[in-house]
């Protein structure tokens, strides 16, 4: 919202208070201002006459002129490139030494022809270009006949000298959109009463001109007839006004209704009433049709939107814009003046369906003071009687079913102090409040009862009273003090540890942690749907289509940032994110970790790619820092079919007969889509792990005795799991202490369709020195259970 200094100067006593200081004070009371900036800028102005204008000797665009200055100055010499100079024009000067906003005028010689000055545009005084006409912005500022030769205070006679405080206004103060209310704000904080505008006692014709709603969102409507209306030029102090605004002037009439828009902060709609089809004016939310807009753009309308209807014609899409129908024109005579209730939802619905928005639909949507209609009407009368010469004014024809009771609040001295942590009096308080303009009705000891001025419509609580306390005497009241508390000493839960100990841990093997967006796409949401298959949650009204429902699984949106990094030539990713998964039937925390490209071993010199075992071995990490050991978990073959994971060189992670991760290489499919030779990646329900419980770790002495090694190489089935192997190794003796597959081998020698293991065991007895008899005995019995489980053979 921007407040003309000029104009809040017409309703009170400034002398003494430039606009930065009210700035500044309205800043500190809560309404912030973005700054405070100037209609147009220039010193040593004077307005001239071109007295003679003859073309450059040596140009054939510039002109010498001669112009008279008045009495005090004569008449000087100025050499000008403006197409529209000529003489007898009213010009304004910018004399020898003027400061303009973009340079500084000087004595010179321009082509041989000395000049003494400048005739300048409003556009080199700085005044925006959305006030200025083609014309004004191609050529030097043509004045009105009458102008005053030598007259130096030039910005005062255009008008221009105002300044302009820009509002950076929150919703909470849809008041603030009237010059009157920032009159009043004003005010209270100067303890200046302010003097607004009174209406005109006038006879009002008797009006026969039905108006109705047949919709709750519009539960007011009002209308007077101005008869007689002469459309012209605005007055110089409106249009300034307007400016000062924001608000380019278009004519007498337009320039009213705009006019009064900001002063008191309620919409009108001006009718030419001798263009309705009908003379009646209805509102309705049922229409459905084109709507040809004043614009000159046509708008499809749907049920809901409000409409202004004369007959079966929309006269006004409601809060919005006029029918084109019945704008208000130069030949306009008879003017049907609205100024209604609209619901702010309404309009703010359709304005944003439409792609439509004006000044009138924001202060709707924001709110305005329902029970200022009449006051409205009147102040509008009066306008269009001084500054458009109507002949007539009818009375007020009206459609009211609001509710226009007073608003009461009810608080205490105690609350106010209480919640401010001031210690402010009785007297200090009602006086203030006063000022701004609450007034006291009941004030008995502690408590206090005030009556809510109408135009106050954010005002619902006695908390609110007690912020317009302190706001208006001052934030500086309130005392400063640490607040008491008890000191907890707290530590992290476990769950919160082991995410911790988890982040760390893949961050120490080289992985980047990321935070993906939990909002994704109808396509993601159903992909890797292997640990979570409920049904997931979709937004009623998403922003995007590609944010559209919550996501169920990680590893889709870990394969976005890989397709995005990828498309950047960043081709060898390792990342990981852990995040909330939350779904109809289930919620809970799942760890995704994504490999694409190779992995560095040493540097550039030496690369690998990504195989299914940097997975698993991230996964067999992650179980022993939960300790979860191997007896705990299954790693079984893939058998769930889908078309992410290479069926081949995927795995299934598994605690009893529960699925609690998947991992492998990623399907053919899926690295083309991504345009890489390899992926790896892995999802965990790390909500399951973490609820798993376990042993805390024991300590043991080391053994003191040596243990002792022997090899073995036998000859399986190659789909063999050696995981299995592994385990019967271990159950034929307590002396085996440790195996570990050091070799694999298929081909010459090797029968089709079997492998060779190459396999280390480690013997050790805690308690004794190991004899070679019990090594032996051992070894056998781990051959022997490896032929009877699995028909192995020794590989000779």
């Amino acid at each position: 919202m921007k407040a003309s200094y000029n104009w809040l100067s017409h309703y009170l006593d400034l002398n003494g208070i430039s606009a930065e200081d009210i700035a500044s004070k309205l800043t500190f009371a809560g309404v912030e201002s973005d700054g405070v900036c100037s209609l147009a800028r220039g010193t040593n102005l004077i307005i001239g006459e071109i007295i003679s204008c003859v073309e450059h000797p040596d140009s054939d665009h510039l002109h010498v002129l001669q112009v008279d200055l008045g009495k005090k100055y004569g008449v000087s010499q100025i050499v000008c490139g403006a197409p529209n100079a000529r003489k007898g024009l009213k010009v304004i000067v910018a004399m020898v030494g003027a400061e303009l906003p973009e340079v500084t005028i000087k004595k010179g010689v321009i082509r041989g022809v000395e000049s003494n000055g400048m005739c300048c545009s409003l556009l080199e005084l700085g005044v925006d270009k959305k006030y200025l006409s083609d014309a004004q912005m191609a050529g030097i500022e043509e004045l009105p006949a009458d102008a005053p030769v030598g007259e130096e205070n030039v910005l005062t006679y255009l008008g221009l000298d105002d300044k302009v405080i820009d509002l950076d206004l929150l919703a909470n103060r849809p008041d603030l959109y009237a010059v009157m209310n920032i009159a009043r704000e004003v005010g209270a904080l100067y303890d200046k009463k302010p003097n607004l505008p009174e209406v005109k006692e006038q006879k009002l014709e008797e009006i026969s001109f039905p108006v109705s709603s047949l919709t709750p969102k519009c539960p007011l409507f009002s209308l007077r007839i101005a008869n007689g209306v002469v459309t012209k030029k605005a007055s110089k102090e409106m249009a300034s006004l307007l400016s000062s605004s924001g608000v380019r002037s278009i004519n007498n009439v337009v320039d009213i209704g705009n006019y009064i828009m900001l002063l008191t902060g309620q919409p009108l709609n001006m009718y030419d009433l001798d263009k309705l089809p009908k003379k009646e004016l209805v509102v309705r939310d049922d229409y459905e049709g084109d709507f040809l807009a004043m614009d000159g753009k046509t708008y499809r309308l749907e049920k809901g939107d409000l409409c202004v209807m004369s007959g079966d014609e929309v006269m006004c899409l409601a809060g919005i814009m006029t029918a084109d129908a019945c704008k208000v024109d130069e030949n306009s005579k008879n003017i049907a003046i609205e100024a209604a209730y609209f619901d702010g939802a309404t309009i703010r619905r359709t304005s944003n369906r439409i792609g439509l928005s004006s000044d009138s639909s924001q202060r709707f949507c924001k709110g305005i003071n329902p029970h200022q209609a009449e006051y409205v009407q009147g102040l509008t009368s009066d306008l269009l009687v001084s500054e458009a010469s109507a002949t007539s004014i009818s009375k007020t024809a009206l459609y009211d079913v609001m509710k226009h009771e007073e608003k009461v609040v009810k608080t205490s001295l105690g609350y106010i102090n209480g919640r401010l942590g001031t210690n402010f009096s009785k007297d200090e308080i009602v006086n203030v409040l006063a000022r701004d303009n609450f007034d006291l009705i009941e004030g008995n000891d502690d408590n206090l009862t005030f009556k809510v001025p109408s135009f106050r419509i954010d005002i619902d609580g006695e908390a609110d009273i007690s912020e317009e306390v302190i706001r208006l005497l001052g934030y500086g009241n309130i005392v400063s003090s640490l607040p008491v508390s008890e000191l907890h000493v707290n530590g992290l839960t476990k769950k919160q540890k082991q995410k911790r100990s988890i982040r760390s841990y893949l961050r120490g093997i080289g992985f980047d942690e990321v935070l993906t967006y939990t909002l994704v796409s109808e396509k993601l949401v159903n992909s890797f749907a292997y640990l979570t298959k409920e049904e997931g949650y979709r937004l009623k009204n998403p922003i995007t289509n590609d944010h559209e429902y919550v996501r169920k699984n990680i590893l889709p949106s870990l394969l976005s940032i890989a397709s995005y990094n990828i498309s950047y030539q960043n081709k060898d990713l390792s990342f990981f994110e852990m995040s909330d998964i939350d779904t109809k039937g289930k919620k809970g925390l799942h760890l995704g970790l994504l490999l694409v490209g190779d992995r560095n071993i040493h540097g550039d010199l030496k690369k690998a790619p990504w195989t299914y075992y940097d997975a698993k071995g991230a996964i067999e990490g992650i179980m022993d820092l939960l300790g979860l050991g191997k007896n705990r978990y299954q790693i079984l073959p893939w058998s769930l079919g889908g078309n992410e994971f290479h069926p081949g060189k995927a795995a299934e992670l598994r605690i009893g007969k529960n699925l609690v991760g998947v991992f492998g290489e990623l399907h053919p499919l899926v690295l083309k889509e991504l345009g890489v030779k390899n992926a790896v990646g892995f999802e965990l329900d790390l909500e399951a792990l973490l609820s798993q419980m376990v042993s805390p770790i024991k300590a043991s002495v080391p053994s003191s005795y040596p243990a002792s090694e022997r090899d073995i190489a036998i000859i399986v089935d190659e789909d063999l799991a050696y995981e299995r192997i592994e385990k019967t190794i271990k159950k034929a003796s307590s002396l085996i202490k440790g195996v570990s597959l050091f070799d694999v081998y298929q081909g010459e020698h090797v029968e089709a369709g079997k492998k060779s293991l190459a396999i280390r065991l480690s013997f050790q007895n805690e308690n004794a020195t190991l004899k070679e008899e019990e090594v032996q005995d051992a070894y056998n019995k781990a051959l022997s259970l490896l032929a009877s489980t699995f028909g192995a053979e020794i590989r000779k």
